[in-house]
């Protein structure tokens, strides 16, 4: 697809590719921005696979949803949605030393969108930073938030109350829930044990579950150290005896848990983040009320957005 190429949406407005954003041949991803008068949109190609299932779930939240980035028209001819353009992500404005007071009016505005797909049953399964889209202007006291919008939806599904989906690792693994990586029950509560992720790079800059090169010896799966922090940071023997079972005994990943649980002794201890030094103690309650390794005992959305870390903030 190049750059010179305009294409009709079902809505009969022209338009045409300003520039690229991303290709890739396999699996086959292709986001470009494109014109329309004076109006920017992201046009997006969607596998033919998932065309209908994410026209559904635009069409659930329609109308119940301002925090979360939906089409605003369809190609059906080149398998293309197409989205409002918003000028930033999470991942990269987040590098800008914003002041905590507008990165709080961020989370919160990202968590709505969270609990507004989760309202209408839907859960996202790729919560990231680089999911949640922002429009934003610099004023003489700092940057202006304009919109926060929850984005990528294709992984997106309606999981009425008591479904859920089994098998499914959707994501990067810096991001994904313990149950997302055992190939276990995923649910609402595993989108909020990533968002809580999220809220820890907004504030603190760190992606506690990247694994760099250099931590790597011969023969060492990434993902064993993701899932060795994960129980460092937030699991407690309760917890993780209760998210064994939610696996269940046939899961193949409750011995890696297990073997991994193990390992932790007094030379080896865990360093669990509700003793970490250097952060703000109502900030320790919500992420801990998050990733509990439970998933039952996880807080809903709604229940976030209550919680005393966002009081006042708008």
């Amino acid at each position: 697809m190049s750059t010179s190429e305009e294409y009709v949406g079902q809505s009969g407005r022209n338009y045409r590719i300003e520039r690229v954003l991303q290709e890739e041949t396999f699996p086959p991803r292709w986001v470009g921005l494109a014109i329309t008068g004076d109006q920017k949109y992201i046009l997006k190609y969607i596998h033919p696979v998932n065309f209908e299932d994410l026209e559904d779930v635009n069409n659930k939240l329609r109308g119940r949803a301002n925090h979360v980035r939906l089409s605003q028209d369809t190609i059906p001819k080149k398998s293309m949605f197409v989205f409002d353009y918003l000028a930033d992500h999470l991942l990269h404005l987040v590098q800008k030393d914003l002041p905590l007071e507008t990165t709080k009016t961020i989370l919160k505005k990202a968590l709505l969108g969270i609990a507004e797909l989760h309202d209408q049953d839907i859960v996202h399964t790729d919560i990231k930073a680089d999911n949640f889209f922002i429009d934003w202007n610099a004023q003489e006291n700092g940057i202006h938030v304009e919109r926060v919008q929850l984005g990528d939806l294709e992984a997106a599904a309606y999981m009425p109350p008591g479904s859920a989906m089994v098998g499914k690792q959707a994501g990067n693994p810096m991001w994904r829930s313990p149950e997302a990586h055992a190939k276990g029950p995923v649910t609402k509560t595993s989108d909020i044990f990533s968002f809580a992720l999220v809220c820890i790079y907004a504030v603190h800059k760190r992606v506690i579950f990247a694994v760099g090169e250099e931590e790597l010896d011969e023969g060492v799966d990434p993902l064993s150290i993701v899932i060795e922090r994960q129980i460092s940071y937030f699991a407690d023997e309760e917890g993780i005896t209760a998210f064994l079972k939610y696996l269940g005994d046939d899961n193949p990943w409750v011995q890696v848990f297990e073997i991994i649980r193990d390992g932790f002794d007094k030379e080896h201890p865990r360093k669990p983040f509700s003793i970490w030094k250097g952060v703000d103690e109502d900030f320790k309650s919500l992420i801990c009320s998050m990733t509990n390794f439970d998933p039952a005992k996880r807080i809903t959305a709604r229940e976030a957005l209550a919680h005393k870390w966002f009081e006042g903030v708008e």
